[in-house]
């Protein structure tokens, strides 16, 4: 594949996940159900009156500012939860709750919109910590109408050594797409016809397209003016100690500089945003760690490349794909550290379970 001259600027860190297998990390999270009937429910009954429900029946609570419903969530290691609050609320009406993990209130006010009907159900994610063994999860109603029906909440916990999303999930979720790039880029300079455009999904933005080598940054055998006819020595988005990125050593995205087909920065991406990117049915979760061209997408580091069993030399290498970047926009997407490439893969994770269960 030819790669095309580019310049340094930053996009998304990405990790990579095949067939429940994750690439540059092992997987680390598990899903667990904790159905509502089996929780310790304040002023409210069990009841099975309505259709839709998992388990045995769901939550009903009373109708009074204070009811509540407590989950305890195991978790085999302290980190990062993802919560997927599984919900029923008939009227035209917004319910709200404070969430509360150990006595401590998470998420003020937490809107449950309506559902239509009392057989309709929906889902509400947040990303919490957990402490390792038992946590205490707690949804209690702020406004006099009380909480919506309560059927399960799906708790995505660390240290569970499963759980994790497969290529295959991700893929049937990005089979359509909603256009929202005014026009679409080329894949390569030399190409005479742009036609990928950048697709929009609940909780994320999407593209399709090829996978060329970025070797900017920190120079290193893989990567310098020798390997590399269009070498930069630094990239848009840099480590915590200020310097630019190592193409050979992190999986990250490169992104298309903003102009009149996109621009990326409306949506919140930025460094250190995840991305999920897909090939030959493998997931890897990199950085957004450079920006390129305004015309031209399609573009990862050389780690990222090697991971998915790509040629990553930065002359010869690359793909024509199909590869598929997935950018997550939902809040919470950017990891703190972009050279941590671990953080990525656990952040990823959990941002792809609620891509799936949102899409």
């Amino acid at each position: 594949m030819r790669r095309t001259p580019r310049f340094a600027s930053a996009l998304v860190t990405l990790g990579l996940v095949a067939a429940g297998l994750l690439v540059g990390g092992s997987a680390s999270a598990a899903t667990n159900r904790l159905e509502a009937e089996n929780a310790v429910v304040s002023q409210g009954v069990v009841e099975s009156n309505h259709a839709g429900y998992s388990g045995s029946g769901f939550v009903n609570g009373d109708n009074v500012s204070g009811s509540y419903t407590e989950w305890t969530v195991n978790a085999a290691a302290a980190g990062s939860s993802t919560l997927a609050i599984r919900y029923s609320n008939g009227p035209a009406s917004v319910r709200t709750a404070n969430i509360a993990v150990n006595g401590a209130v998470v998420s003020a006010n937490r809107a449950f919109n309506s559902t239509g009907n009392w057989d309709t159900w929906a889902a509400v994610s947040i990303i919490t910590n957990l402490n390792a063994g038992a946590n205490k999860v707690r949804i209690t109603a702020t406004s006099a109408d009380g909480n919506p029906n309560f059927d399960y909440i799906d708790a995505t916990t660390p240290g569970g050594g499963g759980g994790t999303v497969t290529a295959d999930q991700l893929l049937a979720k990005v089979t359509s797409c909603t256009q929202i790039s005014n026009g679409k880029y080329k894949t390569d300079e030399d190409v005479s016809t742009a036609t990928v455009p950048v697709c929009q999904k609940t909780g994320a933005v999407f593209w399709k397209a090829d996978m060329d080598i970025d070797c900017d940054g920190v120079r290193t055998t893989q990567c310098n003016e020798n390997t590399d006819c269009c070498f930069y020595p630094d990239t848009a988005c840099h480590t915590t100690g200020d310097s630019p990125l190592d193409s050979a050593a992190l999986p990250y995205v490169v992104v298309p500089s903003s102009s009149g087909i996109w621009n990326y920065t409306s949506k919140g991406i930025g460094c250190g945003t995840v991305v999920a990117v897909i090939y030959n049915g493998k997931i890897e979760y990199a950085v957004v760690g450079d920006t390129g061209p305004t015309q031209i997408i399609g573009e990862a580091s050389h780690k990222a490349a090697s991971d998915l069993g790509i040629d990553p030399d930065p002359s010869t290498g690359g793909s024509d794909g199909p590869v598929t970047y997935i950018v997550f926009t939902s809040s919470g997407t950017k990891v703190s550290a972009i050279e941590n490439h671990q953080q990525a893969v656990t952040l990823g994770q959990q941002l792809a379970q609620q891509f799936v269960g949102a899409n």
